[in-house]
Parts: structure tokens; C-alpha cells; sequence
């Protein structure tokens, strides 16, 4: 059995519904306190220049659920004040406050934010008595922000859940199973009643489309996409509300400044009693991709019709072989694909080569440079042939 990924685990702790958002962070502690081998891990509530221990695991005396001190006295106040992760290996080579070092005595520190709702709630972080060897890679604050998403959404839908559940309790089942579909922090949540208007979006419709989620509630969701895509969206909402389960559904949505935006769409029918109420899913940005996609095509389709040879070559293997060939390529020198790849183009050269060239273009390879040469090479059947390369 392949073993799971320390992110792949942190998602596995927040997609379950089936405990609360205290021990979902108590866990995702412990994946943290894991993978940055260190045996003290906290998540705080920052307020009033106070800072109080939310859920912490390890067995330092200040750092447990309930202990409080000011925020100046506390690592977290330079976390805080951070754009990013404040990843400290040495704390008393760092900007951390001797007033805090002096109360908790960390030498060993990483730490981040955690907003709820585009506000600083608190912070999430890890530390050690000692001193740690080496400083802190990119991966691992890379990771650390992710945790702190994590638990923002999870912050995040929890007040939700308790607005609408004080609004309508008779929603609370639906909202448990529209929990399930939220795959990651980086997609965006939403619901649309049987109008098709938009009754919920997450915060996350901000950095993706530019929207505030207000600006998209009570409004239908046609009016966000091209003409195109709603022709292909709406007979796929009325299949929704018939109970069929939507996925990957990729729909061109326009921003708030009106350029297009692919988000893929997977929802499922909300039920109430039985009765089909609405729509709720998740719509994942994958702009780059379909662009990234769309440009290797054309790149792809131009280097294999082009008329003249066209060869890729990585230099990172030895021998430098060829890793593609275009059809000029074949037909210019007689070898099928299969008889190329993994060879040098050292492989046309021949008995009237002149080495001069040859030498020239590995020096202007070494340099980074680009050259143009002319050199006699040989075709499968032996035949020379001037090579302009």
C-alpha cells in the first residue's frame, strides 16, 4: 500500500464531517508536529493584544489550551506582523522579542496566520526547545500555509453553520452533506436554490473571480458565465434537480473586469425529506491549465507539420539524447521516430563531417548561445546531405 502524503493526510482531516472543527486541528497538530519534527504544535486565538492557547499538543507548561498572555510577551506577535511564515531556526538570531524567548524559551519556531472571514484570527505554529540544525525549506513553509487555509475554512464554514442553523435548523442535515464536497481551501463553495440563484459562496469567489460573495447571492448564476456556457450549464442544473450528480464540468465563468475564467464543477441535488431543494458544489479554477493545454497544442501542432527538421534534446542525460523529432525531421534524414529517440544527433555525422562546425555549435551549447552552422550529415541510406543547424 503506497503511504499517504503529510499533505494528502491534512486533507483527509478536514474533508470528514464527522467530528468537530477542535479535533480536526488537534489532529492536523499532529501531522504538523510530524512532519517538521517538532514535538510542540499550537493553534491560538489572537485578541484585544492578547493571545490565549486554543488547542495545542506537546508538553510545554505555557503552551496549553486556556493559557493566555499578552501579545508582546508571545512568539506570535512577530508572526502576526509577518506577510508570510515566520520561520525561525534560532531564536535568538532572529526578530523574535528576548521578552518572549525569556517566558517560553523556544529556540526553534515556525509559525503563520490564520484569517477567518479576510481577518488575522490567530496563528498556527510549531516549536522545540532547541535549537534547530538547518534552516526551514520552502516545502515545509509551503505546507504550514496550507494548514493555516485549512483551518481558516474549516473556522470559516463553522460560523456559517451556526448563522444558518440559528436562521433555519431544518437546513443543518442539508449542510453536513454540502461539507462533503469541499475537496481543498482553494475552490470555491456554493449552493443555488431551484430559481438557479446563488443562496451561498465561499470567501474563495474573491481572489478567483474578483466577486464578494454578496455580490453573487440571490443572483442567478447564468448571469456570470458566457452565453456559451449557460446553453451547457442550465440543461446540467435541471438534471441536478431531477437528482443527478453533476462532475467535471468545465464552465467558462467572466470576472468582475469581464475576462474569461475556467472553473471545472462537480454538484450534487440538495434533499430535504426527499425533496430535491437546490444544488450545492464546488468550482475549481483550472485557467492555467486549460491554457497551458491550449498553447502545447498549437506549439505541438506547429512543430509537427513544420517543414524543416525540428529535434528537442535534453542535456541533463548523458549522451544528450534526442527526446523528440518532428516529421521534417524523418523525412530529411530517412530514421523513423523509433530509430531516434534516445540517440545523440551525433549519429549523422560521417566520414566528410568537418569537425570545425561540429565544435562550434558544442561550444555555443556550453555557452548558452545560440549559433547557426552548416555541416555535411548522412541520411539511413548513406546518403551526405548539407545541414544548416
Amino acid at each position: 500500500m503506497e503511504s499517504v502524503s503529510p499533505r494528502e493526510r491534512l486533507y483527509e482531516v478536514f474533508s470528514g464531517t464527522d467530528v468537530g472543527v477542535e479535533a480536526q486541528i488537534d489532529e492536523a497538530l499532529r501531522v504538523g508536529s510530524d512532519y517538521f519534527d517538532l514535538p510542540i504544535g499550537f493553534f491560538t486565538r489572537v485578541s484585544d493584544e492578547r493571545q490565549e492557547i486554543v488547542r495545542s499538543v506537546g508538553d510545554h507548561d505555557l503552551i496549553q489550551p486556556g493559557e493566555s498572555c499578552p501579545l508582546k510577551s508571545a512568539y506570535c506577535r512577530r508572526t502576526v506582523e509577518a506577510e508570510g511564515v515566520l520561520a525561525v531556526r534560532n531564536a535568538d538570531d532572529s526578530v523574535i522579542d528576548q521578552r518572549a524567548i525569556d517566558v517560553f524559551d523556544l529556540g526553534t519556531y515556525i509559525g503563520t496566520k490564520v484569517t477567518v472571514n479576510g481577518e488575522v484570527y490567530g496563528t498556527v505554529c510549531f516549536a522545540k526547545e532547541e535549537v534547530r540544525d538547518r534552516q526551514f525549506s520552502e516545502a515545509g513553509e509551503l505546507f504550514l500555509e496550507l494548514l493555516a487555509r485549512l483551518i481558516s475554512t474549516a473556522l470559516e464554514r463553522r460560523r456559517y453553520e451556526r448563522d444558518i442553523e440559528a436562521q433555519n435548523a431544518r437546513l443543518q442535515q442539508e449542510k453536513q452533506r454540502f461539507e462533503g464536497i469541499a475537496e481543498n481551501s482553494f475552490d470555491i463553495l456554493f449552493r443555488l436554490g431551484p430559481g438557479s440563484t446563488f443562496t451561498y459562496v465561499s470567501s474563495a469567489v474573491e481572489p478567483i473571480l474578483g466577486y464578494e460573495p454578496a455580490d453573487l447571492v440571490d443572483e442567478p448564476f447564468y448571469e456570470f458565465v458566457t452565453e456559451d456556457a449557460a446553453a451547457t450549464a442550465l440543461p446540467q442544473y435541471a438534471e441536478a434537480l431531477n437528482g443527478e450528480q453533476v462532475e467535471g464540468l468545465e464552465l467558462d465563468f467572466l470576472d468582475q473586469s469581464g475576462e474569461v475564467v475556467v472553473l471545472e464543477v462537480n454538484a450534487t441535488p440538495i434533499s430535504d425529506d426527499g425533496e430535491v431543494v437546490g444544488v450545492q458544489g464546488v468550482g475549481r479554477d483550472i485557467t492555467d491549465r486549460k491554457e497551458r493545454e491550449r498553447e502545447l497544442r498549437i506549439k505541438n501542432r506547429a512543430f509537427d507539420e513544420a517543414e524543416v527538421g525540428v529535434v528537442i534534446v535534453d542535456p541533463h542525460e548523458p549522451g544528450q539524447p534526442l527526446i523528440y523529432v518532428n516529421r521534417g525531421f524523418e523525412r530529411i534524414t530517412g530514421y523513423d521516430e523509433s530509430e531516434l529517440l534516445g540517440r545523440n544527433c551525433r549519429m549523422l555525422q560521417g566520414e566528410a563531417t568537418d569537425p570545425d562546425p561540429v565544435g562550434e555549435l558544442r561550444e555555443a551549447i556550453q555557452a548558452e548561445e545560440p549559433t547557426t552552422v552548416e555541416l555535411i550529415n548522412y541520411r539511413r541510406d548513406g546518403t551526405p546531405f548539407w545541414n544548416r543547424v
